[in-house]
This record gives C-alpha cells, sequence and structure tokens, in this order.
C-alpha cells in the first residue's frame, strides 16, 4: 500500500510538471538560462503571451562584422572616384588670382593716398610678390602652396593712380595644371581676372 501510494503521489508530480511545461510552451517562454532569457516559474493558461527578453551582453556577431565592412567598401568605391583631386588646385589659384588682384589695387590706394609712386613687383618662378617701397601696410605677398608666377611683372602707380609701369600688362600664375592672368588696363589700372 505505501508502494501503491508512492506510485500515485510520483504519478500526480509528473503530470503537473508536463502541464506545466505545455503551458509554459503555449506562453512562449523558454526554461533555459543557456540562452540568456529570464524563466518564469508559474504561467497560468489565460495569461497573456509573454516574449521572452534578453538578458546579458549585446554584441556584434562576425556576420554583422561583414555587413558593415562590405558596406563601407561599396560606399568608398563609389565615393572616392568621384572626388575631384584638382578643385583643391583650381581653388589655390583661383585664391591666389584675387589675391594678386587685391594687392594691386592696394598699391594704386596707397600711391593715391599718400601722394606718392608705389609698385608692385612679380618674378618668374616665385612663389611671391614685393612691394616698392615697401610699408608696414604691405600684405606679405606670399602665394598659396603649389602656386608660382609665370612671368616677370611689374606695375607702378603714380599718386594719381595712373598705371605709368606695366600698364596694359599682364601677369599669369599656374598650379596644378590650373592658370589664371591678371591683367591691368592701360590709363585706368582697373584689375581684370581672366
Amino acid at each position: 500500500m505505501i508502494t501503491k501510494g508512492y506510485g500515485v503521489d510520483k504519478r500526480e508530480r509528473f503530470k503537473e510538471h508536463s502541464e506545466c511545461g505545455t503551458r509554459n510552451a503555449e506562453c512562449g517562454i523558454i526554461r533555459n538560462s543557456e540562452f540568456g532569457i529570464r524563466s518564469s516559474e508559474f504561467c497560468p493558461v489565460n495569461s497573456a503571451i509573454r516574449i521572452p527578453q534578453w538578458s546579458g551582453n549585446s554584441g556584434m556577431t562576425i556576420i554583422e562584422i561583414i555587413v558593415v565592412m562590405v558596406i563601407i567598401g561599396i560606399l568608398s568605391a563609389t565615393v572616392i572616384p568621384r572626388f575631384d583631386f584638382t578643385a583643391s588646385f583650381r581653388a589655390s589659384v583661383e585664391g591666389a588670382a584675387y589675391m594678386i588682384a587685391s594687392d594691386i589695387r592696394y598699391a594704386q590706394e596707397f600711391a593715391m593716398a599718400n601722394r606718392v609712386s608705389k609698385s608692385v613687383v612679380f618674378t618668374s618662378g616665385a612663389a611671391v610678390h614685393t612691394f616698392n617701397p615697401t610699408h608696414t601696410l604691405d600684405s606679405s605677398g606670399q602665394l598659396p602652396s603649389g602656386v608660382t608666377i609665370s612671368n616677370n611683372f611689374t606695375i607702378t602707380f603714380n599718386s594719381l593712380g595712373e598705371p605709368t609701369t606695366g600698364g596694359g600688362g599682364s601677369v599669369t600664375i599656374s598650379g596644378g595644371g590650373q592658370t589664371r592672368t591678371i591683367g591691368v588696363v592701360n590709363y585706368t589700372g582697373k584689375v581684370n581676372i581672366s
């Protein structure tokens, strides 16, 4: 009789565990801590469906890293060839042309304001132009890196702002296959960039 009672009791426990396992499976709960999923001891049949919540460290798998590297490779293969490396030389030469035009206008205005003659001297192959006579207000005349003067040219303005030397002439600058010519109109001293 003791053996029979023990057997019945054992069957009842097995039945409870199998029902609980069925209920947990219905509720979507996995009772395994290997996967880092929180487990529940009790899952009523009539309760709402529970969604497992991940716990533990989150990281990237090797597949995700490879996908990110492939995307970066595709972007670099399509973007880098479209980058125009000559744009920096073009910008340098353009900037140098406007700087030289500004310095020529400065020399003209300085000559008129101080009632003196003022010259700007350009030397072929140099990366700097100079003023004569020099003054503390003069710019350094340093051209951007890679830009040089292509021809010798001197422009001199009198106290009325007229070009007495170099009127009707021009200076050419170049760098990285780009060239610009800065011309000075005779009589008026107007500066043009072409």
